[in-house]
């Protein structure tokens, strides 16, 4: 190219590059924002007490009281409070909350749901860090803790079953406790109840339980050792049993007199392997007699076995006494004709 041609084109690309420098840019969606910036004006911030306040009400209607984590009513309770402390409508629904969450992490503790139940037991402890409940749960929850970790680590048969029956039993007791209270809280709102019931009045949701736990035999308990509570802590209620005691606990209260026994039908194909084992069932008495939420917490055969333990347990019938209460029982195989 001629110099006097190159020239030219040089000044002629940068007039063009000057005029496009000049012309208006491409317009910007406006619901395209950046991380941390508010896309509409007006909305609510994160941590704006009127949202926080509306998030409560709707998991509190969804029933949503303590799951999922991060957005469950208690803690969008906990966040406005710490926005909007002395606001009474805030502290009578911590208030209204905090028996159904001591239930909560029984029911955990039943399960066999270890994180769950810590994660529960840190949330009572930011709630009301002197809840008379707290050491003991924080008690029961390190001794289940302890006999897992025993029954991990147990290097023979019988180790390992006297771990199994020492987490079995622990969570017996939780499942009765949990039942117990929820039967009194119950109790207690019928008695105070003005013809409506509050919005924090609402049943506890069930952790889903796990696979039952297997006994390989009938060991008696005597190698889990349980765990202490921080020495820091006051003790406002008494410490749980021992594990090594806690196959001797008796309940607090008698079970009501049985009506009605089915006895569970033998497996198909089990009378092949001509199998003799047991089964025991726990479930929840309701205040009619009948029987409800039937689960297997200790057994020594098949899974089929198991359901047919379980099934008979729906046809049960005990006297009836107005209110809820724990039941358990054991539920013996023979092969037929043996």
């Amino acid at each position: 190219m001629h110099p006097m041609q190159r020239t030219g084109a040089i000044a002629l690309a940068t007039l063009l590059l000057a005029a496009c420098g000049a012309a208006p840019g491409p317009a910007v969606d406006a619901s395209v924002v950046a991380p941390g910036t508010t896309a509409i004006d007006g909305a609510p911030a994160a941590g704006d007490a009127d949202a926080l306040r509306e998030r409560a009400r709707q998991a509190m209607q969804a029933t949503r009281m303590f799951a999922p984590a991060g957005d469950n009513a208690l803690e969008h309770y906990l966040a406005l409070r710490a926005q909007a402390a002395g606001d009474a409508s805030v502290d009578a629904a911590l208030v209204d909350l905090q028996p159904q969450l001591v239930i909560a992490i029984e029911q955990a503790i039943a399960n066999g749901a270890d994180a769950e139940s810590r994660r529960l037991l840190a949330l009572l402890a930011r709630v009301d860090a002197q809840a008379p409940a707290l050491p003991r749960l924080r008690a029961t929850v390190a001794n289940a803790e302890a006999v897992a970790r025993q029954r991990e680590l147990a290097v023979d048969a019988e180790a390992r079953a006297s771990a199994e029956r020492a987490e079995a039993e622990l969570r017996r007791l939780a499942l009765e406790s949990a039942a117990r209270l929820a039967a009194e809280r119950s109790a207690s709102a019928s008695r105070t109840s003005t013809g409506s019931t509050p919005a924090a009045v609402q049943p506890v949701p069930a952790t889903p339980a796990p696979p039952p736990t297997r006994v390989a035999s009938e060991a008696p308990v005597r190698n889990a050792a349980p765990a202490s509570p921080p020495p820091e802590e006051p003790m406002r209620q008494a410490a749980p049993p021992p594990v090594q005691a806690v196959a001797a606990a008796t309940k607090s209260q008698a079970a009501p007199k049985l009506l009605r026994d089915v006895a569970p039908r033998y497996p198909d194909g089990g009378g092949r392997t001509r199998q003799s084992g047991q089964v025991q069932v726990a479930f929840t008495i309701n205040p009619q007699g009948g029987v409800e939420s039937p689960r297997v917490v200790a057994s020594d055969l098949p899974t089929a076995f198991d359901r047919a333990a379980l099934a008979a347990a729906t046809r049960w019938k005990f006297e009836a006494t107005g209110s809820a209460q724990p039941g358990s029982r054991t539920v013996r195989f023979d092969p037929p004709g043996g």
